[in-house]
């Protein structure tokens, strides 16, 4: 094959890993609830 080919197909690949890792972290239920869960408590000790 050749390295113009090979480059240009590592280049996509990482960009599609760039995009996919900003995707991830702009969802991010995990760290939305650990903050609910972490907010529960306290609403609970004040009643």
């Amino acid at each position: 094959m050749n390295l113009h080919l090979l480059a240009g197909i590592a280049v996509i690949l990482i960009l599609v890993a760039a995009s996919a890792y900003r995707e991830a972290l702009r969802n991010e239920p995990i760290r939305r609830f650990t903050t609910s869960s972490g907010k529960l408590p306290d609403a609970d000790e004040t009643e």
